[in-house]
């Protein structure tokens, strides 16, 4: 069946009286969408679709999308992965990323007046990639007495992840600070912190009465985020923190230092509705139902996870794509001498140097990232399909960033910064270099390298498969099956969740390493030099040549693995533990 000659249903998701949910395929876009329905025989039905009219105005890239409306149905985005409910157990470190970013979503409503008042994992949908967002609406209401999906006195919740003070009927935005803590805290230890309160054959009214009034207990081991999740559970609403103090709080156990408030975002299109019906991957609001597996589009099996990342069909395998074919040294000419460089830098990037006319020399370098769209930009324009987001000016340093249609987890970085400070805009010699790669990208999909990276080259290499578990028990809290890794697998880094110390591979090409850097050495045969201090004060840097070239000006350039292990232990302990990594990624690299 098709809907609006565009959508064609696959699979019923969701039926009920009040709605049914669909995936379909949006047959223009080729992509995977949600059809919901409200039936027109729903006595909800009238007030629900004037609801999500009304939140389609709110945007933010941690709720789900509303793309429009055809005929009696909302197309909503699909979101891979289904929820978040009866998943294995987190480590504290993912929860608070996952806690991080449904924080920002949480805030920007409460800057609208309004609370979800059903957060809980049911009611957050996301897959491997790292996209999490919010949905179902459904409980959602106005601060200040006017109702939203729901009637003043008849609210609806989840009592297990419920705040007490909506149990009693008087909501507030605390509400949701109480559940997302609730909410986290299932994530890590596998059930709620109150789970008996949610079932059972106790008088309803009684069990209301009792969690209203009874402190809540943390039982199990979340690590550090113990003292914010007490925080945000207690009781009196007027003692937890607020929603966006407990985002920072989050992101910086989360180790997301870069991380920003994430309010206002939008460089789609797109609507993001807070939608005030079921997305599509549960019933009722107290019941918890497992989101569908989505239909197979393939006979080929779905590779296993990897940290190389899907394609996207822009950028195409990732290892062939040539970021060169995003530059173009002569269109930057007008600002001054051209030379691209194409073997700076790791394999994601390429830079051309300009030389200005007032003197000094200024890096223009081309990024593709294993990266979500800013969620907090400047000025933004488009060029095509292609949106240019604006950021901050920096002392020395001017940037970009190129968001793809239709792609959550890839983006161009453009940056201009000086290599040797002279006089030039660096902010409109990235605007032209901007626009020269966003040209690049919106005639079709990106070229490919020519000729290809060697067989023998780290390029072929996945960064996240150099160092295993045993070895990265060195860092105390590790989790090494939690890693962020970079564009194709070329760069990894893991976190300890008891310290902050922290692990940082990836692969460096340039110039070889020398004595001068720091101490030579040798690790499993291969080159390698210690730089204590490599990466700033409290890091300690290895470089281990991987393997020697002639690069494009006839000089000697090398491969190379650099390791960083960062943190306030002592300078001799962070390189004791940094050069036992690295035997074990050589060790590695030798083997294979």
């Amino acid at each position: 069946m098709t809907v609006g000659e565009r959508y064609e249903l696959a699979e019923c998701l969701v039926g009920s009286q009040v709605t049914e949910v669909w995936l379909a395929r949006d047959l223009e876009l080729g992509r995977d969408v949600v059809l919901k329905r409200l039936l027109a025989d729903s006595a909800e039905s009238s007030r629900l679709l004037a609801e999500a009219r009304a939140l389609a105005a709110f945007n933010h890239p941690h709720v789900v999308t509303l793309y429009g409306t055809v005929d009696d149905w909302l197309v909503m985005e699909y979101v891979p992965g289904g929820n978040m409910d009866g998943r294995p157990r987190m480590s504290p470190k993912k929860a608070a990323h996952v806690g991080a970013k449904i924080a920002g979503a949480l805030a920007a409503l409460h800057d609208k007046d309004l609370v979800h008042l059903d957060v809980k994992p049911a009611n957050i949908v996301g897959g491997g990639d790292g996209v999490v967002k919010l949905t179902d609406f459904g409980a959602a209401y106005r601060i200040g007495g006017r109702d939203t999906a729901t009637r003043n006195g008849a609210i609806s919740c989840t009592f297990a992840y419920a705040a007490p003070e909506v149990i009693k009927g008087q909501p507030g935005a605390k509400a949701d600070v109480f559940s997302l803590g609730a909410t986290i805290y299932a994530l890590v230890a596998g059930h709620p912190p109150r789970q008996e309160a949610d079932g059972g054959e106790s008088d309803e009214d009684s069990v209301a009465w009792e969690l209203a009034h009874t402190d809540v207990p943390l039982t199990a081991d979340v690590g550090p985020l113990r003292e914010l999740l007490q925080e945000m559970l207690r009781l009196d609403p007027r003692a937890r923190p607020k929603m966006g103090q407990v985002q920072k709080r989050l992101e910086k156990i989360a180790g997301e230092s870069t991380a920003v408030a994430g309010r206002a975002l939008i460089v789609s299109g797109a609507c993001v509705a807070l939608v005030a019906v079921w997305y599509g991957y549960g019933l009722d609001q107290d019941r918890k139902v497992s989101a569908p597996t989505p239909p197979t589009t393939s006979a080929t099996p779905a590779p296993a996870p990897s940290s190389t990342g899907p394609a996207s069909p822009l950028i195409g395998d990732h290892r062939t794509a040539d970021p060169c074919a995003m530059t173009d040294p002569a269109a930057l000419g007008r600002f001054g001498e051209t030379e691209l460089d194409i073997d700076y830098g790791n394999f994601d990037r390429c830079d051309v140097i300009v030389s200005p006319p007032g003197g000094g020399a200024v890096d223009v370098m081309v990024d593709l990232n294993h990266l979500a769209p800013p969620e907090q930009a400047g000025e933004l324009r488009t060029v095509g399909t292609i949106t240019v987001a604006g950021e901050p000016r920096e002392s020395g340093e001017c940037s970009r960033t190129l968001v793809l249609p239709g792609v959550a987890d890839t983006t161009v970085r453009v940056r201009a910064q000086w290599e040797d400070e002279g006089k030039a805009d660096l902010c409109e010699i990235a605007d032209a270099a901007a626009t020269i790669a966003a040209r690049a990208l919106d005639r079709g999909p990106l070229e490919r390298r020519s000729p290809p990276l060697p067989e023998s080259s780290l390029a072929q290499r996945d960064a996240c498969a150099l160092l295993s578990g045993k070895a990265l028990e060195t860092i105390p809290g590790v989790d090494a099956a939690d890693p962020d890794f970079a564009f194709a697998g070329w760069g990894c880094t893991w976190g300890s969740t008891t310290s902050d110390t922290g692990v940082d591979l990836r692969f460096d090409r340039g110039r070889p390493p020398t004595a001068e850097d720091g101490t030579a050495t040798r690790i499993n045969g291969y080159r390698a030099v210690i730089e204590p201090a490599g990466e700033g004060g409290r890091t300690c840097l290895v470089q281990v040549v991987y393997r020697s070239y002639t690069d494009q000006n006839g000089r000697t350039a090398a491969e190379k693995v650099r390791l960083v292990v960062s943190g306030s232990r002592p300078m001799d302990r962070l390189c004791r533990m940094a050069t036992a990594l690295a035997d074990s990624a050589t060790d590695t690299l030798r083997g294979t």
